[in-house]
């Protein structure tokens, strides 16, 4: 919400080089020294992958916040929306592409390393406050392995046997009440709203916080035995009791917690991160509890994860099949009432889904069909090639970016290369989708893809020419 919106720590900080490195070298040797690690996330982990966040310069209660301060004529807000307005013009592009529907979001490189941190056993969960699921597409298990502190928007939880059913679409249903979470009737126990429920509170009743079906005649987070329930958390409401314990259990259990992409500002949950013995901070803006951790970075969620990968030797692996385990036809969730909306995203999401199996045959060996051939990439690798030993006179070394395209699928391929190349854009129509220069240190391509479906998608790929590197971008 707007209120929760901290104009005094709105501004953004980057590390220098040389500082972050030192402290990325620390940050490892913590991570390899602990026996068990948490991840304690928050939107900034998702911003790469297009989601918005919700405090940072441009986020939503930013923008909120900006327009209430735009209506009020004193002095006091003029001083705020000056302040913030300034944040919000200086602050860097967070995502390779644009903006994109919380559904139709894919991991970001960060949702990946920490998977691939897991299964290496250099980290043990992760606590989110995150909605989106991403987690949940990345590959990690809800409760073994991941615990969605506010719930997440493909889980229908049963308040009575507690089984947990794990949608293909948005399980809350539009237009309810904001302190309303029922869904309907368990598919494993039966059990359903009671006959009195109306999805309207009885009136002169209080809703949210602790408040009963009892008491209001809305299905409360706490709620038992009234049919199932979506597991959002909305302001004014207490957290479900199963993830509270599952977030209180692991963080007290952790040598080390490192928290990312969050600025701390929900004060009833930031106590968990310091129940481990030792915590890291890494956001970008500053946060109520910077003094009290053992470690602070100020660097992005994706370049603390490359930084930290490339000290412990890993790389990450291509996003998997998500399908989730109790997915229903589209053909039930038109009958089922479900919102249209929330139906698109789901068909959206079976034919991604399809694509990635596709792939996957690919990768096996299994030569498909003209006709079933997938329409995007799911990756793209961008690789550089330098000769170090072969400078030119002047002291530049000559190197090439290469995009790679395996399926086919890209129509063409534009890089906005640093101003002092001429010309700054190259438009390559065909592959290899390759430019070459002689340069020298350090700075960033910003690479434009044009898909042959028509999708377009952007990453900023950074060139260090002291080494030859392939990076892998997910799209």
């Amino acid at each position: 919400m707007a209120s929760t919106v901290d104009a005094s720590r709105v501004a953004e900080h980057h590390e220098p080089p040389e500082t972050l490195a030192a402290k990325l070298d620390s940050l490892s040797d913590m991570v390899q020294k602990s026996k068990y690690t948490v991840f304690y996330t928050g939107a900034g982990v998702s911003t790469s992958s297009g989601v918005g966040d919700y405090r940072g310069p441009s986020g939503a209660w930013t923008e909120q916040r900006i327009a209430q301060l735009r209506r009020d004529s004193s002095e006091k807000a003029k001083k705020e929306l000056d302040k913030l307005l300034a944040e919000k013009a200086k602050e860097k592009r967070k995502t390779s592409g644009g903006a994109v529907n919380m559904l139709d979001a894919t991991p970001s490189y960060t949702h990946m390393a920490t998977v691939k941190l897991i299964q290496k056993n250099f980290a043990q969960y992760v606590v989110t406050t995150n909605l989106d699921g991403l987690y949940r597409k990345a590959g990690l298990e809800a409760h073994t392995q991941v615990c969605f502190l506010h719930g997440d928007v493909y889980t229908e939880r049963c308040t009575a046997c507690g089984y947990e059913f794990e949608r293909n679409y948005e399980v809350r249903r539009v237009g309810i009440h904001v302190h309303d979470h029922a869904v309907g009737t368990c598919e494993k126990c039966k059990s359903a709203p009671p006959p009195t429920y109306t999805g309207r509170p009885v009136q002169g009743t209080e809703t949210g916080s602790g408040v009963k079906f009892e008491t209001n005649g809305l299905i409360g987070t706490r709620d038992k035995n009234v049919g199932t329930k979506d597991t959002h958390i909305n302001f004014g409401e207490v957290l479900d009791v199963r993830d509270w314990n599952d977030a209180a259990h692991h963080c007290k259990k952790a040598d080390l917690c490192i928290v990312m992409g969050t600025s701390m500002s929900l004060r009833h949950i930031t106590h968990f991160p310091f129940q481990a013995k030792k915590t890291v901070i890494v956001n970008l803006q500053a946060t109520p509890d910077d003094a009290k951790c053992d470690l602070r970075i100020w660097t992005t969620c994706d370049e603390l994860m490359e930084g930290l990968m490339q000290r412990l030797s890993l790389d990450i692996e291509g996003v998997p099949v998500w399908r989730p385990k109790d997915a229903l036809p589209i053909s039930q969730l038109r009958r089922n009432g479900v919102h249209s909306r929330y139906i698109e995203a789901a068909v959206r999401l079976e034919e991604f889904t399809k694509s990635q199996e596709q792939y996957a045959k690919i990768d096996a060996g299994v030569v498909l069909p003209a006709a079933s051939a997938p329409p995007m990439p799911r990756e793209v690798e961008v690789t550089l090639t330098n000769d170090i030993s072969q400078p030119a006179g002047d002291g530049m070394i000559p190197w090439a970016v290469t995009l790679n395209d395996p399926c086919d699928s890209i129509a063409n391929v534009t890089f906005k290369l640093h101003p002092t190349f001429t010309p700054t854009a190259v438009t390559l129509h065909a592959a290899p989708f390759t430019v070459s220069r002689r340069g020298w240190g350090e700075f960033v391509i910003e690479i434009t893809i044009n898909l042959r479906n028509g999708g377009v998608r952007t990453i900023n790929h950074k060139l260090c020419l002291s080494s030859s590197t392939v990076k892998r971008f997910l799209l």
